[in-house]
């Protein structure tokens, strides 16, 4: 008995150290698969393939249950992968869908560092039916925009699914020395109703969910050194008409555009732009804008700032922390001409850098003085060890005479396997007119954190300046000093009883507000479970005070919330709060309430339905008189004909402005570039005019609407 538990003890102990540290080589073949979800090329039975995966999702170390093989091939200009992934067909969840809209379904995702560097990776994900989604991960963050040239098809058979993808080596960033490239690879699967996810090689639980560290190296020989080439002409037409002063007045525009991107070397590439239109198809969905201490901020979405957008990633950002972002692309608002320069030079420096005529708001009182601003971005990365780095960055923003300048650096060291310390250091210069006086201002941050298996927790310390500016980057709050700490242990109840995981979290933070000199906390304590059929439940208390203005105000909250992919086509999501909070307005102390729901239907393959309600409310805690209370329902709608061509109805109401604003589109991808959108939207306000100004009605009046067409098309050598 002992005898045998020794051995299975080696055996394991063998296995675990060939998949941290072995190589695999893919094979090249001279005939490319056809991509179609069929396995039935000789190619991928001489490949090399991989199997045992491994959970990391409740658990780490678990069987899955169900096999997944994945196979690797290429040839000079493609990467080359295929899975067979073995379940009961009957039970697996999965959408026709548009692009990047399948994270709720079961999937298979190739976790590819294509420098081999432990710095950033793509995720390249698809769904049974074959729909893609790809991501950017890099510096802790995961961004959903990017969107790659890539091929994949998948096909729903007896004992499960099967995936082929073709990886175009020009879609990809990479280093190639006399035809050799190495790359990383995790292979990663999820099944959405056990709420378990798993990779090969498997992730060290020492480790956590630190992906850089642990990929599996892959060699590939023969491989040329490609020009990349492409040039994205578009158009796009609108007509927009809003009702003004009692009448409707039309305005027509035609936008011709022209982007260019040159790959100077695998590594780094050169993109320039002339008017582009970085309409946003996808409608930006409405947040609760009333009442906000700071402005509200949306994700970037623009094709022209995804490419090496991971590197402006940047250290004691994010999160909790005011500095949410260094670099917010979003800031620059609508540029008339752009240039780009992004990659590696070298096997350890990466750089990204942005220059922008920016068009300046219309309804700026000095717009007729200067209609634009020039923005500028540098940012240098030098890699050290692991995933573990040291970066500069600069930004510029200067208009009329004005000017904001930031200077800084940051950087990563991972020390132990487990551990980390982050941090940066920037200074900002600012001039809000010509003739104004300069101030200058810091901003410091420094943070330990530890991510394992059993525990997640950080210590943060951070300080920024009263005076402190980033017009290029989001800021929410300056003028404060604050230490946190996090502790977020994991506990693994034994058995296969119904609940995966608990996780208890502790949160608290001190913080000094430099106006006032006085202090705000936060204590923060929550409970959540893990459960099958991907549910999660929580509930949360947070003792806490906040200070505006001199003066101190209480912000505690109570919170309920609860999701679950109930069956595979139906999914919610609610949560429950009852909130203390200041009206700004006033300075006066208020409570409230916070609700958010959200069903989402699958009510076939291709179509889809979800609804989402949010409601706050605000009332005075002396006087109980009522501040606002404020509803925004939103409906989408989306029929996906096939993986290319979809239409989709949105309508979104808001309560406290009364506003109804329906939208509906029409839009063909054939590959990420070669597009074609007609849209259509309006906004109804319950107003009409009198004859000398607009006055609440009982009836709707359509204040604006806009018809839009835009296409595209991508030339690629």
């Amino acid at each position: 008995m002992l005898k045998t538990l020794f051995y299975s003890v080696i055996a394991f102990v063998v296995l675990f150290k060939f998949q941290a540290n072995a190589q695999i080589k893919s094979v090249y073949v001279e005939t490319p698969p056809k991509i179609d979800g069929v396995l039935d090329e000789d190619i991928w039975k001489n490949s090399p393939n991989v199997t045992g995966y491994k959970t990391f999702v409740p658990d780490f170390g678990k069987d899955m249950p169900f096999q997944t093989i994945a196979y690797m091939a290429h040839d000079d200009e493609n990467l080359y992968f295929a899975f067979k992934c073995f379940d009961d067909p009957k039970l697996i969840k999965t959408s026709i869908a548009a692009r990047d809209k399948i994270s709720a379904d079961d999937w298979i995702c190739i976790n590819l560092d294509s420098f081999n560097s432990a710095q950033s990776l793509y995720g390249l994900y698809v769904n049974p039916n074959g729909i893609q989604m790809d991501t950017r991960f890099a510096a802790g963050n995961e961004d959903v925009g990017l969107d790659l040239i890539w091929y994949s098809a998948a096909k729903i058979v007896d004992d499960g699914y099967v995936v082929e993808a073709k990886i175009p080596f020009k879609s990809i960033r990479y280093t190639v020395k006399d035809g050799q490239v190495e790359m990383g690879v995790i292979f990663e699967r999820r099944i959405s109703r056990f709420s378990i996810q798993g990779t090969f090689p498997a992730l060290d639980p020492k480790q956590g969910f630190a992906f850089l560290t642990q990929m599996m190296p892959i060699q590939y020989d023969r491989v040329k050194k490609p020009k990349l080439v492409e040039i994205l002409p578009a158009v796009t037409y609108a007509i927009n008409k809003e009702h003004i002063n009692g009448a409707y007045k039309k305005e027509y525009n035609f936008e011709p555009s022209l982007t260019a991107k040159i790959g100077i070397t695998p590594e780094l590439v050169f993109d320039a732009t002339i008017n582009p239109d970085f309409s946003q198809v996808e409608s930006d969905a409405q947040q609760v804008e009333v009442n906000q201490r700071f402005p509200v901020n949306y994700p970037e979405r623009r094709p022209f700032f995804l490419e090496g957008n991971e590197n402006f990633n940047f250290a004691g950002t994010g999160g909790f922390s005011p500095v949410s972002s260094v670099v917010n692309s979003r800031s620059i608002v609508s540029p008339k001409r752009a240039a780009k320069l992004t990659g590696k030079i070298g096997d350890k420096n990466i750089i990204s850098s942005i220059y922008a005529v920016d068009r300046a708001d219309e309804h700026s009182p000095d717009f007729a003085q200067d209609e634009t601003a020039d923005v500028g971005v540098m940012r240098y990365m030098r890699s050290l060890s692991q995933d573990s780095y040291v970066g500069l960055i600069g930004t510029t923003r200067r208009r009329n005479g004005a000017s904001n300048d930031v200077l800084g650096f940051d950087g990563q060291y991972r020390f132990n396997q487990s551990n980390q310390v982050t941090g940066h250091f920037l200074n900002s210069r600012s001039k809000l007119t010509e003739d104004g006086p300069l101030a200058n201002s810091i901003s410091s941050s420094i943070s330990v954190s530890r991510n394992t298996r059993n525990f997640n927790g950080s210590f943060s310390l951070l300080d920024i300046g009263e005076d402190f500016r980033s017009e290029v980057g989001y800021i929410t709050r300056t003028g404060i000093s604050r230490v946190t700490l996090s502790l977020n242990p994991k506990i693994f109840p034994k058995g296969d009883g119904l609940i995966k995981r608990i996780d208890p979290q502790l949160y608290t933070s001190l913080t000094k507000d430099k106006p006032s000199g006085l202090n705000e906390h936060v204590l923060y304590l929550s409970l959540a479970a893990t459960l099958p059929r991907n549910t999660r439940l929580s509930v949360s208390a947070d003792h806490s005070s906040e200070i505006y203005l001199g003066r101190e105000f209480k912000d505690g909250t109570i919170s309920l919330q609860a999701s679950s992919q109930i069956t595979k086509r139906i999914f919610f999501k609610t949560s429950y709060d009852w909130d203390n909070g200041t009206y700004y307005r006033e300075l006066a102390q208020g409570y409230g309430k916070r609700i958010s729901n959200n069903l989402t239907l699958q009510l076939s393959d291709k179509f889809s339905a979800q609804f989402t309600h949010t409601f706050n409310s605000l009332y005075n805690s002396d006087t109980d008189v009522k501040y606002y209370d404020i509803h925004i329902a939103r409906g989408r709608v989306v029929y996906q004909m096939n993986k290319y061509l979809f239409f989709r109805g949105i309508a979104q109401y808001n309560s406290l402005s009364k506003v109804l604003s329906p939208n509906f589109l029409v839009s063909f991808t054939y590959i990420p570039g070669t597009v074609v959108h007609l849209g259509w939207g309006s906004v109804y306000e319950k107003t009409r005019w009198d004859g000398a100004q607009y006055v609440n009605d009982d009836q709707y009046l359509q204040k604006a609407s806009g018809f839009f067409f835009k296409a595209s098309y991508l030339w690629r050598w």
